[in-house]
């Protein structure tokens, strides 16, 4: 009740702001008179080929969601998106960090897809991945667009099971109009936070910051299962600016900083990670693809984060790790339509990276679980590691007639540090009747091993990091798709050859100390499954949606490979309830995965069964000029437990309790 007092007075307060009369762009959209055939040919997919294209016409597996979306849906955070797209399973890793498995391609640090803002690679050097969660606000996003599948042949390595392409909000096209947000956001847990967005035809800037505690149980468990009285407090903080001084020129800064429990430890020390990154950027277009079109994207990005650990009796650091690194590089691709029926596109790639500080001081034994001599050193066998990548691409789509589409592409990439790759794409679509789509793809990705992995410093004594190959991957998909006048569905099958998988490893030395290593794994891994969409409009206020994911992936140790969920689905439904306000329902769905570990005590057990989470959200427009978001996640509190992202005998890691958030969003133009 707490927080419906605060939801509520926040309300009552923004009453009280001056507003103006009927804005140009209203937060809330009524797009109740047009069909789903409309909405869906409204709908533009880039990321995919690089060239604007019929979202049904695009090359692949391929989904995307804008900003109605985002409000339909009720989703604060990229990872909450991510939710509803089929093929996608989410594993909670180290509590506040989540990983993104797209077709049984699991992996522990969220490296294995590429994420690009504004084309722009987003990534923490050290583990290669990076966080999708409340360190992106949605507010100033425009639209996200998901590949599932190889895209090593457009964008390199890591594009290696899909790409999330994330793009900011566009400038306001009128120059006589500017406008300015602000939101309120409260919720449970000490959650408070505030945004402010503007935006004008030249310039845009972005500030939010966020304050609140981790949603956990207060009697939740550490990883090896004991009780944990570590503190929650989590803040996040984004500052960004875009400007476009002449046509074609875009300059933009991003900054980002998040505070976070990294692990929920045993009772006798507090983990977090402390991270920031500085991104700047410039994107660069000029011609058309009639003349010849050339798009450039530079970028500069200083990465920095450091892992503290504490003792919980008197607060001296027991061990500090930086992980501070920088990247940048360079994209430039020429687009040409010729013949009429060719778009040729032409391109060459560069990104530097290069490790700063990665050194680590250590004054307390895990084991002894007391202070010892204090130690440090580089956290990389290769303290000053620096890399190159190199790569050129082509691709030609090739329109064979008014129906049928082909796009070829392949890629070629030259590292500093390991072999060679080259990959491919091989795409048909398809389209018989304008009801129906029929989509073949055949390709190939490439992953290569982070500084972690092949360069982590061991503490045994008797073990040399063996050299690491790139992982590779093969895939095949076909795909049907149909489209009524208030109904589609879309279907698609895959099998999937997954090769030289980097695979943790424990290392014990004569003394009993343990340590962790990474190898390539000999074995072929065989992932096939089947993802099904459908939406379903069946009155101008009632919208559904449902999403369906069946996998099998084997290999010959495991057989059947644990951690993976068999079965995925999501099923959700919205109704306009009056002229300007809506409510929406969400299920989500997935079957029991397998573990590694041998917790079995009643009063410990974590096995990731099957479950069904259910999440609430109402929103709408009270003013012209002021809306509202309402929202419960985890409606009936159901306690989840997802699989030990070490993939080890770890104790499982629970997912979020219910949480009510709500925000405010009030819109001014001028």
């Amino acid at each position: 009740m707490q927080n419906f007092r605060l939801i509520s007075a926040a309300i009552g307060l923004c009453l009280l702001l001056p507003f103006s009369a009927h804005s140009e762009s209203s937060p809330v959209e009524d797009y109740t008179e047009l069909s789903l055939k409309e909405l869906m040919a409204l709908e533009i997919f880039t990321s995919a080929s690089m060239l604007p294209t019929e979202i049904k016409k695009a090359p692949g597996t391929v989904y995307s969601f804008n900003r109605k979306d985002f409000l339909r849906l009720g989703v604060r955070t990229i990872d909450e998106l991510l939710d509803y797209v089929p093929g996608l399973q989410q594993n909670q890793y180290k509590k506040r960090h989540r990983s993104v498995w797209a077709r049984g391609v699991i992996n522990r640090y969220n490296n294995k897809m590429k994420m690009l803002v504004d084309g722009v690679p987003m990534q923490h050097v050290y583990y290669g991945d990076f966080s999708n969660g409340e360190n992106l606000p949605l507010e100033k996003v425009d639209k996200v667009e998901i590949i599932v599948g190889p895209a090593s042949s457009l964008y390199g390595a890591n594009a290696f099971a899909g790409v999330i392409s994330v793009t900011t909000r566009p400038f306001t096209e009128n120059a006589q109009t500017s406008y300015i947000e602000t939101t309120l956001d409260v919720g449970d847990n000490s959650r408070a936070g505030g945004k402010i967005f503007y935006n004008s035809q030249k310039l845009q800037g972005f500030a939010s910051y966020l304050d609140q505690d981790a949603p956990f149980r207060k009697n939740r468990r550490s990883f090896i299962g004991d009780k944990v009285s570590q503190p929650r407090d989590e803040d996040y903080t984004n500052l960004y600016f875009k400007a476009q001084p002449v046509k074609g020129l875009q300059l933009s800064f991003n900054y980002q900083a998040m505070d976070t429990p990294f692990v929920f430890a045993p009772g006798i020390i507090n983990i977090d990670t402390d991270a920031k990154s500085y991104n700047a950027s410039l994107h660069y277009e000029v011609g058309d693809l009639e003349q010849g079109k050339l798009e450039t994207i530079a970028y500069y990005t200083d990465d920095q984060a450091t892992e503290k650990e504490y003792e919980q009796e008197n607060g001296s650091l027991a061990y500090k790790e930086d992980r501070d690194a920088v990247y940048y590089g360079i994209k430039a691709t020429w687009f040409k339509k010729f013949l009429k029926v060719h778009t040729l596109s032409i391109g060459t790639e560069w990104q530097h990276d290069e490790a700063k500080d990665m050194n680590f001081i250590r004054t307390w034994d895990h084991n002894m679980k007391s202070s010892y001599p204090t130690t440090s050193g580089s956290l990389l066998t290769e303290p000053n590691e620096k890399n190159n990548d190199y790569a050129v691409f082509i691709q030609d789509v090739w329109e064979i007639s008014h129906d049928l589409t082909m796009t070829l592409g392949g890629r070629y990439d030259a590292f500093d540090a390991f072999d060679n790759d080259k990959n491919y794409r091989f795409a048909l679509v398809y389209t018989p009747t304008e009801q129906q789509t029929l989509k073949f793809l055949w390709g190939s990705s490439v992953r290569k091993p982070t500084y972690r992995e092949y360069l982590k410093v061991l503490e045994v004594d008797n073990f040399v990091q063996p050299k690491l190959d790139t992982e590779k991957m093969q895939t095949v998909e076909l795909g049907y798709a149909y489209q009524w006048q208030n109904a589609s569905i879309s279907v698609t099958g895959f099998y999937n050859e997954f090769e030289d998988f980097i695979k943790q490893e424990e290392k014990v030395d004569a003394s009993g100390n343990k340590d962790e290593a990474f190898v390539n794994d000999n074995q072929t891994w065989r992932m096939h499954g089947i993802e099904l969409l459908t939406e379903y409009q069946p009155v101008s206020r009632v919208s559904l949606r449902a999403s369906l994911g069946w996998l099998k992936a084997q290999n010959r140790e495991y057989g059947n490979i644990p951690y993976i969920a068999e079965w995925n689905a999501s099923l959700f439904a919205n109704y306009q309830w009056m002229t300007e306000h809506f409510i929406g329902l969400s299920a989500f769905y997935n079957s029991s995965r397998e573990d590694t570990n041998d917790i079995e005590y009643s009063d410990k057990r974590d096995d990731p069964d099957s479950f069904i989470t259910l999440n609430l959200n109402v929103h709408g427009q009270l003013f012209d000029n002021i809306s509202y978001q309402l929202g419960v996640k985890n409606l009936t509190d159901e306690k989840v437990y997802d699989p030990a992202s070490d993939f080890s005998d770890d104790y499982n890691t629970q997912r979020t309790d219910r949480e009510v958030w709500g925000k405010l969003t009030w819109h001014y133009s001028f």
